[in-house]
């Protein structure tokens, strides 16, 4: 899909505003970074599509940073597109526009807070573990478990005990921080087993994934065939 041209930024806010626009993600046919993206579509009740790349080597250069993510929105009355790229660009403007950023400024950059805490450590293991050699995943993977996913856990957990182990992190309804940690669990426990994860060691965090877990239009889309074939792939391609 190509981005509509000579739009002025005020008609570009004006298309934004409305909830009618039609969404399309690409992105690969797995998992990857946008579990919680597309739980984020989901969850919303927007008219989105999930589309893959055909041919990435030829399609790379017409996205905006070369990379994946990129979420183009269409205005229903006018035809007009909008693109964004970036996982975190395109999650905090769903956030703000479904209302899960919080209800002040404090609580936005506190939920932007734990949101970004939370996908660094799944970064790292992509750039620790799955993108080092063959020969070095072992002595990578021990490294991450032993010096980056503890700090994370704890860290979480503490706060998440100090405010009251409610099931969410900020404010007492459903924010990108929930779902971020609700989305991101399932991987770090296929990682560590529950060497540092557990509904006995961490119940603070465990209170926040089952918040999460009991959302209808969450598990309906957990539920589905189109989640499960992108799980069954990352597993494939991936392990977890």
């Amino acid at each position: 899909m190509t981005p509509s041209k000579n739009i002025s930024t005020e008609t570009m806010s004006q298309i934004a505003k409305s909830k009618d626009n039609k969404y399309e993600l690409c992105y690969f046919p797995f998992h990857g970074v946008v579990t919680g993206l597309r739980a984020m579509f989901a969850i919303s009740g927007a008219n989105y599509t999930f589309t893959h790349p055909v041919d990435w080597a030829k399609e790379k250069s017409a996205a905006p940073f070369g990379s994946l993510p990129v979420m183009h929105e269409t205005d229903p009355t006018t035809g007009s597109t909008l693109e964004l790229a970036e996982l975190s660009a395109i999650e905090s403007y769903l956030g703000d526009k479904y209302g899960w950023m919080g209800d002040n400024l404090w609580e936005r950059a506190q939920i932007q807070m734990y949101h970004s805490s939370t996908q660094a450590v799944f970064d790292k293991w992509v750039t620790t573990v799955v993108r080092a050699p063959k020969e070095n995943q072992e002595k990578m993977t021990e490294i991450y478990l032993e010096k980056i996913l503890p700090e994370w856990v704890e860290t979480h957990e503490r706060a998440l005990q100090a405010k009251g182990c409610d099931g969410h992190y900020v404010g007492d309804k459903f924010t990108i921080a929930d779902l971020k940690t609700a989305t991101t669990l399932d991987n770090l426990i296929s990682m560590s087993g529950d060497r540092f994860l557990s509904r006995e060691k961490t119940p603070a965090i465990f209170a926040v994934y089952d918040t999460v877990e009991k959302m209808p239009k969450y598990a309906a889309w957990k539920a589905s065939a189109e989640w499960k074939n992108y799980d069954d792939v990352n597993k494939k391609l991936f392990g977890f």
